[in-house]
C-alpha cells in the first residue's frame, strides 16, 4: 500500500523543512475537521428523514491496500452502516484527501461488488481509483542547483484491484477473502523541470513512489473478519496480509555498460512495462534490508528501483446503531514487513549522481470515526482519519504530531 510519507527521508538524504509543515496541517487540519463536523451534523438530520435499512453490517476498507497503489490510495476509516442490498452489483465511490504538512493528496475510489442470487455467501470485487497528487520536494543541492523547493502535481488512475470474499459461521459472522493488483497505474512519471545552469536542463528523476499513481507492483493478500452484532450495534475485528512482487526486467540496465545515470536513462527510453503478463518471472519483494545494494543491483519496479514491502494491516471498529444512521469508531495498526526503498540523486557529478537511497518503514496507527447517513437507496458516508507514526513516538518518548489528517465522503447503491 501506498504511504503518504512525502519529506520523511532516510539516511544520505537531505529532509524537508518542517517550518511550512505545521502551519498547513495544523491550519487546513483544523479547518477540515470542523467542515466535516458540520457536515457530518447538518446530514445527520437530512438522513433521520430517511427510511431504516436492513441490519447494521461492516462494509470493506475504505481504499484498501492492493487495489490501487500510490499515496492517495488509503482512506480515512471503515464504513459501518446498514448498506444497501437486493441488487446484483453494488457500487461504492469514496473521495479521499489527504493532507500533509508540504503535499495534498486526492483520490476517487470505485469499487464493484458483484452478488449471485445461488450463492449469497460468496462475492466478488473490481476496483480501481482516480488520484491527483500535489506535493513539494528539495532535491540533493549543488553549487550549480538554483532551484529550491518545487510544487509538482501528478495524477491518472490507478492499479486494478480484484477480491473474492466468502462469509461463514452460523450468523455469517466471519468473512474470508483473498485479492489481487495489476500494475496498470503509471507509476514511472518523471518530475522535468529546470533544475539550473552547467547540468542537464530537465530533472529526469522519477517522482517518488508515493506519489506515482500506480504501484508498479502486482500484489496477492488474504483478509479475514469478525463481526459481532449487538443490539446497540456491532464489533469488528480482522486484519490482512499484502504481499507484493515485481516483474524481473532488469534487461534496460544490465545490458548496457556506462554510468549509473546512462542506465537510468536507458531504462526510462525502454518504458519497461509491468503489464507483460509473465508471471514466472515476478519476483518477490523480500523481507530483509537490502543492506549497501546500489541503484544498478536493486530490485523493485522496472525501470525505478522502487520495492514495495509486504504488510501486515489489523483493525478495530466499534459501531453504534441508529434509526438513521450509523455511527464508528476504531484503530488500525499497519505494519511493514520490510523497508521500503527508492533512489534519489546524491553525491557525485555529471552521469554519477544516482546514489542517494531514500528508505522509509512507517509503523503507523491511525485513530478514526465515522457517520454513515442511512438512506435505503444510496447511503452517504463520511470519515476523518488521523494516523500517527509509532517509529516517531517511539524514539521522541511522547506523543508527536499526527502523520498527517485524511477526510473521506462516501456514496454506495445498488444496481440490477
Amino acid at each position: 500500500m501506498g504511504r503518504p510519507v512525502i519529506g520523511r527521508h532516510g539516511k544520505g538524504a537531505k529532509r524537508m523543512h518542517t517550518a511550512s509543515r505545521k502551519p498547513l496541517i495544523r491550519t487546513y487540519g483544523a479547518a477540515a475537521a470542523l467542515f466535516l463536523l458540520a457536515a457530518c451534523l447538518g446530514l445527520r438530520e437530512w438522513g433521520a428523514r430517511a427510511k431504516s435499512g436492513p441490519e447494521v453490517a461492516a462494509w470493506g476498507n475504505i481504499g484498501g491496500c492492493g487495489s490501487s497503489g500510490g499515496g492517495a490510495a488509503a482512506g480515512a476509516g471503515k464504513w459501518v452502516g446498514r448498506g444497501v442490498n437486493g441488487g446484483l452489483v453494488d457500487l461504492e465511490m469514496l473521495a479521499n484527501t489527504t493532507v500533509g504538512g508540504d503535499y495534498l493528496y486526492w483520490s476517487l475510489a470505485n469499487s464493484f461488488t458483484f452478488h449471485w442470487p445461488s450463492h449469497p455467501n460468496w462475492t466478488a470485487g473490481l476496483s480501481t481509483a482516480l488520484k491527483a497528487n500535489l506535493w513539494e520536494y528539495e532535491g540533493y543541492k549543488v553549487a550549480e542547483d538554483l532551484t529550491s523547493r518545487y510544487p509538482r502535481i501528478t495524477g491518472g488512475f490507478g492499479d486494478l484491484g480484484f477480491s473474492l470474499n466468502r462469509l461463514l459461521g452460523n450468523e455469517n459472522e466471519h468473512s474470508i477473502g483473498i485479492s489481487a493488483s495489476l500494475p496498470t497505474g503509471q507509476h514511472d512519471i518523471k518530475r522535468l523541470h529546470f533544475k539550473g545552469q552547467n547540468i542537464e536542463p530537465d530533472d529526469v528523476r522519477y517522482a517518488n513512489p508515493f506519489v506515482q499513481p500506480g504501484s508498479g507492483l502486482y500484489t496477492a493478500g488474504l483478509s479475514y473478519e469478525y463481526t459481532k452484532t449487538k443490539d446497540w450495534g456491532l464489533l469488528v475485528f480482522g486484519g490482512s496480509y499484502t504481499a507484493n512482487f515485481a516483474w524481473d526486467n532488469w534487461g534496460c540496465r544490465d545490458k548496457l555498460s556506462g554510468t549509473p545515470n546512462q542506465k537510468l536513462l536507458s531504462c526510462q527510453e525502454a518504458g519497461p512495462s509491468a503489464l507483460t503478463w509473465k508471471l514466472w518471472e515476478l519476483q518477490h519483494q523480500g523481507y530483509g534490508d537490502q543492506g549497501d545494494v546500489d541503484w544498478e543491483h536493486s530490485t523493485g519496479a522496472p525501470g525505478t528501483g522502487a520495492t514495495g514491502a509486504d504488510g501486515l494491516s489489523m483493525f478495530g471498529y466499534v459501531g453504534h446503531k441508529e434509526e438513521s444512521s450509523t455511527q464508528n469508531v476504531g484503530l488500525t495498526l499497519s505494519i511493514p514487513l520490510a523497508p521500503t526503498y527508492y533512489w534519489e540523486y546524491g553525491p557525485g557529478s555529471n552521469d554519477n549522481r544516482v546514489s542517494t537511497r531514500i528508505r522509509t518503514n512507517d509503523y503507523v496507527l491511525k485513530l478514526s470515526t465515522g457517520l454513515e447517513i442511512t438512506n435505503p437507496n444510496f447511503p452517504l458516508f463520511l470519515s476523518l482519519g488521523v494516523p500517527y507514526r509509532l517509529n516517531d513516538v517511539v524514539v521522541r518518548g511522547r506523543l508527536v504530531d499526527p502523520q498527517n489528517y485524511v477526510m473521506t465522503v462516501g456514496m454506495r447503491g445498488t444496481f440490477f
